[in-house]
């Protein structure tokens, strides 16, 4: 593991509509023999055909994170937002934030009133009429000097490590994770020179509904998706019902079981676990037929065989999400032993068709 890439990744602003800096980061470190393109959404796509060229697999990860978007600035300087991605604006005062002006980056903090003059209600809960943005200007046309309306924000709270070492905080881990996970394996994988097209692509805007993985569908007509992303820990002290397989922190790689994912698929990746002794964690996932890529992805074109492999990650969405670094190498071994098992595979288009 690269533990300098990760932080470098970790550190790119990236809110939907808005992924360029982690883009550049994907692309000044992927192995040079991989060709690259850039779709007209943004998605980043590389491959590496070998002696195959009929079989393409391709391994997606998102590389956008929730973020916000400037829409007014009020008389006073401050700065009215809304959110990009599902962020709840009960989490938010007190963050620090950066707004992605296109002349520079502009620091602020997102604002609220003090404890001690709120007013008294109950089952508490905040709006996004409640909150503003303040970068330490007193008028409108201060303001103007830095910002302009339409600019993206990003959550910019620092990223630090855990006492032991073993777990990361820092905001979009979702999915900055996938992506280097995406990156480490298919380095990897592309010196090995294995029997098949592999493709890998950092997609854009899927806190948006999943839009940029569907282009890069369309363009690469992949036989077989696998979808690396962040999953939802349920090793808290909020008790969260079973029906949103709930994952862990330190015991691996989640492979979902539902009915977005392809069972044989998933059988041979678990298999491939075990015999490699690769800690990982049986799930259905968030829901059973939407919300992430690969439920996207699965009905395209003549239907695809997909799957969804999720790192397990604690306060989605939030100024701080928490990782175990062991979960992030583990990915990384079952994504590369997968698809160095698929290569070997000799009928692979009757492998995988349900029944």
């Amino acid at each position: 593991m690269s533990t300098f890439l990760l932080e470098k990744i970790l550190h790119t602003d990236s809110p939907s509509g808005n992924e360029k800096e982690i883009i550049d980061v994907i692309k000044d470190n992927i192995n040079p023999s991989a060709k690259i393109i850039t779709d007209n959404l943004g998605n980043c796509i590389a491959y590496h055909g070998t002696t195959n060229d009929d079989y393409k697999v391709l391994i997606i990860a998102h590389c956008d994170e929730i973020g916000f978007q400037v829409v007014k600035i009020e008389d006073n300087g401050y700065i009215r937002f809304r959110p990009i991605g599902g962020v709840n604006p009960t989490y938010l005062p007190g963050s620090c934030i950066t707004i992605l002006n296109n002349n520079n980056k502009v620091t602020g903090c997102i604002s609220y009133v003090p404890v001690h003059v709120q007013s008294k209600k109950k089952n508490f809960e905040l709006d996004y009429n409640d909150l503003w943005i303040d970068i330490g200007t007193t008028t409108k046309e201060d303001t103007e000097n830095y910002v302009d309306i339409g600019d993206y924000i990003s959550l910019n709270n620092g990223l630090f490590h855990s006492a032991d070492g073993n777990h990361i905080f820092a905001k979009g881990l979702d999915n900055k994770l996938g992506v280097y996970v995406l990156l480490e394996a298919f380095n990897a994988l592309i010196q090995k020179n294995l029997p098949l097209s592999l493709y890998i692509s950092a997609t854009v805007q899927e806190e948006l509904g999943c839009r940029g993985c569907k282009a890069v569908i369309n363009k690469i007509c992949p036989d077989l998706v696998i979808v690396i992303d962040a999953g939802i820990c349920g090793d808290i002290l909020t008790q969260i019902e079973s029906k949103f397989g709930v994952v862990e922190l330190g015991k691996g790689p989640g492979i979902n079981y539902n009915p977005t994912n392809n069972l044989n698929l998933n059988k041979i990746i678990e298999n491939i676990a075990v015999e490699n002794s690769i800690p990982f964690q049986r799930t259905v996932g968030y829901q059973t037929n939407r919300g992430t890529e690969n439920a996207e992805i699965q009905t395209l074109l003549d239907g695809i065989i997909t799957t969804h492999i999720c790192i397990p990650v604690r306060n989605m969405h939030m100024s701080h999400e928490i990782c175990n670094i062991k979960d992030i190498h583990s990915s990384i071994q079952l994504i590369t032993k997968t698809i160095e098992h698929i290569s070997c595979i000799d009928n692979k288009e009757d492998i995988f068709i349900p029944w």
